[in-house]
């Protein structure tokens, strides 16, 4: 392996290629953990707390977007009242390829949402 980086990451972590982790123990390779480095979709779309969703709609209309891609970084449960937590992202086109990999429902979801967007450009 010659990727410079998670070399650079096992030794900030004082370990090596040939370092054995003990049982338990998480070794992580890379500072980020999108889907394009190999992370994982999860949706928690029905069990995150309502008032995630109401700021992340209020915050894609204070936009002026009509769809969008809100990352948030929470500090705590998502099923709890948001107490604490950031916005990292706003992406205007968020990649859905992964997202419908995960269900039917979730590739149900995104037919749905590409046709009300599709609808109301054709209002316009």
């Amino acid at each position: 392996m010659e990727d410079p980086r998670i070399k650079a990451k096992l030794a900030r972590e004082r370990l090596t290629l040939d370092s054995v982790p003990t049982r338990g123990q998480r070794v992580y390779l890379l500072d980020n953990a999108n889907l394009s480095a190999g992370g994982d979709a999860v949706d928690v779309t029905n069990t995150m707390h309502p008032e995630f969703r109401a700021f992340a709609v209020k915050l894609t209309k204070d936009m002026g977007l009509r769809l969008c891609g809100v990352d948030l970084m929470v500090d705590g449960d998502i099923v709890q009242s948001p107490e604490s937590y950031w916005v990292l992202e706003i992406n205007s086109a968020p990649g859905l390829d992964h997202y419908v990999k995960t269900g039917k429902a979730q590739q149900k979801i995104v037919e749905n949402m590409y046709l009300e967007v599709l609808k109301h450009m054709e209002n316009r």
